[in-house]
């Protein structure tokens, strides 16, 4: 079930859980601690001064929600860090508070109330959810117990995962826009880094401009690639293509393996010959016996991994040859 509450339904929540009547106690402030490990890490200032005139003029309309502490006497904030600190400026000796019974508290609790108030920053949010995360919840569980949709989950899970240039931009730039960096910093590491080093801050249009335009960029390299490669091939004729890719499945390279081993090292010669991409489009004239000819390296020979198809000299029908009994003569370029 979603955990979606208003501040007058925390309230409740901390009434219902006091055992009370229904009013606040009235806690000493120096009695009274932070809880290290809330989601909040980030306190503006400003913010503070302006709440703090605010309580000095108004008092402390909404109260803090506490717990026990381990040691006697003292309390924990578990929701209301930035009243009590406000309050201290304001020069208040005691708080109003509710008292909440129990053990530890409900960190997704301590995070919606932020959430809702709309003011955690960032980087509290990423290390929220890293912390969740490490505690073994599934980012399933932690959109359905925060109300969150899945990818803004996924989004600030991503955090711990970026480069550190990208995560120091949290606090000037939207979630949406550096996770639109991060994944194409995946694919074009170099392009993002020197785009970002060319200012602190990115909207989302920036973001998302930028990683089409590398796609785009990238589409059309491959492109011209492919159509050079296309256009490289030379022209065949009759029965003696020259060399085109011989594509071997990963099972036929590591049968060719065997073969290395024959006491003739013209047979590892043409594996690597015939192993290597770069060899691609070469043409291997080679010696069978007395006779001589070139390997045809767009067709897989029948008779295993093996053999090699050749066409002789002036033959006019290719052949199956054992591996072991070719010599290469020669290997010219196109």
């Amino acid at each position: 079930m979603t955990l979606d509450l208003s501040f007058k339904d925390l309230a409740a929540v901390a009434e219902n859980g006091s055992g009370g009547a229904g009013s606040p106690l009235r806690i000493a402030i120096d009695r009274i601690d932070e809880d290290p490990n809330q989601p909040r890490r980030l306190f503006s200032e400003q913010e503070l001064d302006e709440l703090s005139a605010s309580i000095r003029e108004h008092g402390v309309l909404q109260p803090i929600l506490v717990r026990r502490s381990n040691q006697d006497g003292r309390y924990v904030i578990v929701m209301g860090a930035r009243r009590y600190r406000a309050a201290q400026r304001a020069g208040l000796r005691e708080i109003p508070a509710f008292l909440q019974e129990g053990g530890e508290p409900d960190r997704y609790a301590q995070m919606i109330e932020n959430i809702q108030r709309d003011d955690l920053r960032a980087p509290e949010i990423a290390a929220f959810v890293a912390g969740r995360l490490d505690a073994g919840d599934t980012q399933a569980e932690i959109s359905r117990k925060l109300g969150k949709p899945r990818d803004w989950v996924s989004r600030f899970a991503s955090v711990q995962s970026m480069p550190e240039f990208l995560r120091a931009r949290l606090e000037s730039s939207s979630i949406r826009a550096l996770y639109e960096l991060y994944q194409a910093w995946r694919t074009h590491p170099e392009a993002i880094e020197r785009f970002c080093a060319t200012q602190d801050s990115f909207t989302d249009a920036q973001a998302r401009q930028l990683a089409r335009d590398l796609r785009a960029e990238s589409n059309d390299f491959n492109a011209q690639s492919q159509s050079a490669a296309e256009s490289s091939l030379p022209e065949r004729r009759d029965l003696a293509p020259r060399a085109s890719l011989w594509r071997t499945s990963s099972n036929d390279r590591e049968a060719d393996a065997d073969a290395e081993t024959e006491t003739d090292d013209s047979p590892a010669r043409l594996r690597v010959a015939l192993q290597s991409r770069s060899a691609a489009f070469l043409t291997i004239k080679v010696r069978h016996e007395h006779r001589t000819g070139q390997l045809v390296l767009d067709r897989i020979p029948l008779r295993g991994t093996r053999h090699a198809v050749v066409l002789v000299d002036g033959a006019e029908e290719t052949e199956e040859v054992a591996v072991s009994a070719l010599t290469i003569e020669e290997i010219l370029s196109p």
